[in-house]
């Protein structure tokens, strides 16, 4: 065992090589001959404890001590997934102005310089994050948040007189009021208050600007004069028109290549604002309608329901986490080279900020949850969908073309067009005689470009021309009747969105995973067994979906996320293999850009694939939520919106499926798809799996419907009748109006017409909102408790069979 020991040691042999016996035996040999060696290096693999210093953490490229500092974040992990490395931050020490107008890095301001410094390598410290590594998008999160506070620091540097007194006056209540400010705002806009700042700075400026100068803009740009609703209006500007008048002067407008950029440019405005005020500017600004010279395009049919919680303000774990990081400052203490930090006192806390009489903290977690009866069509619909163009046929199979069939075929072809210009042999040169504007100029100038619009259509199959396919790539966003004609099938690759999407939302309800678990999933190799479920052993086996599970695994420059296996029914698995091999055969013709995932997106224009991104991602599920028109929602103005579902609801609705079976009796084909034997076996699942906020948010939720609900079995129950009052006199402010709540129900009760079954009032979804915010308090603190009592019951044909009832209790309110 000595010999083992000294493999370890001298690095001839690896943990990994070690089964479980051998590992205990080294731990005691190791305690009994005092030499720890070895398990210094097993404990390094997991906390980085020994490796890390604090002037050179793996993710800081260039010397401690230079002005300049690189930073690339990018674990090993991501790193191998692509052909080069991701570009890299730029700090630029000097570019923060003290009140004495030095810059940061003068040699009079070197301490201060290297408390800051410290003050970020500190962020993935292991002895300041319970002795572990954290992964590096938990080291990039906290690197934003120190960013943000440093700048807080700067933007005040007059009034805490910082170049003379350094650290002195960032004390408690200074941070106490930045908290606050975070609180009101939300996030970054409560360190920047970029609506207050853009405001101030327009106002002043459009005072410079001539009536003449204001009319001669609108004549270029009319837009810029339009009314705008008041849903769009951030600023509320003194004279707008003139604002976008000195803007355009400063090139606001304008590209680097000098194309007119409409929407505006906010990395000029953030120059504007916090030149030689801040170190960092990499934060994001909103889009602002009343700046903007064109109104602003959908690229889905409507705009979209908001699915998370958009009023102003922050959570209590945002608070939370700026606080963590604000005591970080504190590892200068015992530093000779860094100006004193004050100490973090005791009144820093979250529950201090929520306190204080300008703070209405926002519920975290409040995702939107949608009915599982809209999940359960959308299913249905995305199943139906799969089928038709997806067929229990693989792609070597000679049976009918699948859509995979299809788009492959014409991608080849599109692809092996040139894309040079004046490659197109049927628009003659410009400069040649038989070139006439009016008969040539309309014809395109590429290979391409002309195989698209005159030939493409030779590529699809007479089974596709049957559908409705008519063309091969997208329409155009501005194309008329858009959704009408995708929905009418005439566009291939917009079928292959569709596609993707409702795949995406069938394994998303079934699987109950985040979002980014499924964005990770592999080009291939992603089910157990890794054989085909169209063959005879396929057919006999029981499928696992393998995924990476997020929040598990070492973190760190390697960056390994734990990967573990879940069952997914047979069905779901034929897809997955189909789209598995769709991207081996693309990736074999050189169809790809860069390395490919699961789902991936189609640029239309390259007929190339290229791996899927969270707007990408989303914009699959839309093309599904707008090719089965989902759900609309009227709003006060008129305006209807759709809902478009995310992941985050999905994988809400695996847990809220449970709580609405009693009225969905589709809940026993959930229950055989995840292969439980009866339904109790189910919501123990459900409740391993969606532990914590999501399962409370999901009790919430069935708790509101049952108050507004009268099919729910706890419509009429003494337990909803007395927190209807607790509710009315929390939200509405008066026991009394309990009957207003009632208001509610009587739109089920009276309203059976079908247009408010799927057009119901932005009203109506935020007094419920309301209602499950103070129902999410209750069921925090344990005032109020919701859970399924088991019994077993006999059916109509005799059999045993174990069902539930709903148990609403009140224990303790005021």
């Amino acid at each position: 065992m000595l010999s083992l020991d000294r493999d370890i040691v001298d690095g001839g042999k690896s943990f990994k090589d070690l089964n479980a016996e051998e590992l205990k035996t080294l731990i005691q040999v190791s305690v009994v001959n005092g030499d720890y060696r070895a398990l210094q290096e097993l404990t390094n693999i997991y906390t980085g404890v020994y490796d890390y210093c604090d002037r050179k953490p793996w993710w800081l490229i260039s010397n401690f001590d230079d002005d300049v500092w690189l930073i690339d974040f990018t674990d090993e992990e991501r790193k191998a997934k692509k052909k080069s490395n991701t570009k890299a931050k730029e700090i630029h020490w000097g570019a923060g102005y003290l009140d004495d107008g030095k810059p940061l890095t003068a040699p009079e301001h070197r301490r201060l310089l290297n408390s800051f410094k410290y003050w970020i390598t500190a962020v993935d410290n292991p002895l300041e994050n319970g002795g572990k590594l954290i992964k590096a998008r938990s080291a990039n999160v906290k690197f934003n948040l120190v960013s943000h506070l440093i700048n807080a620091i700067l933007l005040h540097s007059e009034s805490l007189k910082l170049a003379k007194l350094q650290l002195h006056n960032v004390d408690d209540d200074f941070w106490l009021n930045i908290l606050i400010q975070i609180a009101i705002y939300g996030g970054s806009a409560g360190v920047y208050e970029p609506d207050l700042r853009i405001k101030k700075l327009l106002d002043k400026a459009s005072l410079g600007i001539s009536d003449e100068q204001a009319l001669q803009f609108t004549q270029h740009y009319p837009y810029s004069s339009n009314c705008i609703t008041d849903s769009e209006i951030r600023l509320s500007l003194n004279d707008r028109v003139k604002a976008c008048t000195w803007l355009s002067e400063q090139g606001f407008y304008k590209q680097s290549n000098g194309t007119i950029m409409y929407m505006g440019n906010n990395t000029v405005l953030k120059s504007l604002l916090f030149d030689d005020k801040v170190l960092f500017t990499d934060f994001l600004l909103p889009m602002y309608p009343e700046l903007s010279l064109v109104s602003s395009s959908l690229t889905t049919e409507y705009s979209a329901v908001e699915n998370m919680n958009t009023s102003p303000g922050t959570t209590l774990d945002v608070i939370s986490s700026y606080i963590s990081v604000i005591k970080l400052i504190q590892t200068n203490l015992n530093r000779e080279d860094t100006a004193l930090p004050q100490l973090v006192g005791d009144q820093i806390t979250a529950v201090n900020v929520s306190q204080n009489e300008l703070v209405n903290l926002k519920l975290s977690r409040r995702t939107r949850t949608l009915p599982p009866e809209f999940v359960f069509n959308l299913i249905c619909q995305c199943y139906e969908f799969a089928k038709e163009y997806l067929p229990i046929s693989d792609l070597t199979s000679k049976a009918k073309p699948t859509i995979l069939h299809e788009v492959l075929h014409c991608m080849t072809e599109g692809a092996s067009k040139s894309t040079r210009r004046r490659t197109n042999p049927h628009r003659p040169n410009e400069n040649a005689k038989e070139f006439t504007i009016s008969i040539h100029g309309h014809l395109p100038n590429t290979e391409r470009a002309h195989w698209f619009q005159n030939e493409a259509h030779g590529c699809i199959s007479k089974e596709y021309l049957k559908k409705g396919v008519r063309q091969i790539h997208t329409f155009d966003v501005n194309a008329p009747d858009r959704h009408k004609r995708i929905r009418a099938n005439e566009t291939l690759f917009d079928l292959f969105y569709v596609l993707q999407g409702s795949i995406q939302i069938l394994v998303g309800a079934i699987m109950a995973r985040r979002q980014d678990e499924l964005m990770k999933l592999k080009p291939h190799g992603n089910l157990s067994p890794n054989v085909s479920p169209f063959t005879e052993q396929g057919f006999h086996s029981s499928y696992s979906l393998k995924f990476k599970v997020k929040k598990t695994g070492i973190g760190g420059k390697q960056g390994i996320n734990d990967t573990v296996e879940r069952p997914i029914p047979l069905s779901l698995a034929k897809f997955i293999w189909q789209l598995e091999q769709f991207n081996v055969e693309a990736t074999a013709r050189n169809l790809n850009k860069g390395t490919l995932s699961l789902f991936n997106y189609l640029i239309s224009s390259s007929c190339q694939l290229t791996s899927i991104n969270h707007n990408s991602f989303n914009k699959h599920l839309d093309s599904a939520c707008d090719y089965f028109e989902t759900n609309l929602v009227q709003y006060g103005t008129g305006e209807y919106r759709r809902n478009y579902v995310r992941q985050h609801q999905l994988r809400r609705f695996f847990a809220m499926a449970f709580f609405w079976s009693k009225r969905f009796k589709g809940m026993e084909a959930l229950r055989w798809m995840l292969a439980h034997s009866d339904i109790e076996h189910l919501y123990h699942y459900i409740s391993e799996s969606e532990q914590g906020v999501v399962l409370t948010g999901v009790k919430a939720t069935t708790i509101t419907r049952s108050f507004i609900d009268p099919s729910s079995e706890l419509y009429d129950t003494k337990e909803i009748e007395e927190l209807r009052k607790v509710i009315a006199k929390r939200v509405l402010g008066d026991e009394s109006k309990a009957v207003e709540l009632s208001t509610l129900s009587d739109a089920y009760e009276y309203y059976e017409d079908e247009s408010y079954r799927t057009v119901p009032h932005i009203s109506q979804i935020k007094k419920e909102q309301a209602i499950e915010n103070e129902i999410i308090d209750m069921l925090e603190v344990g005032s109020i408790t919701l859970e399924p009592e088991f019994f077993t019951v006999t059916d109509v044909n005799g059999d045993e069979v174990r069902t539930f009832s709903l148990m609403l209790k009140i224990k303790d309110l005021d």
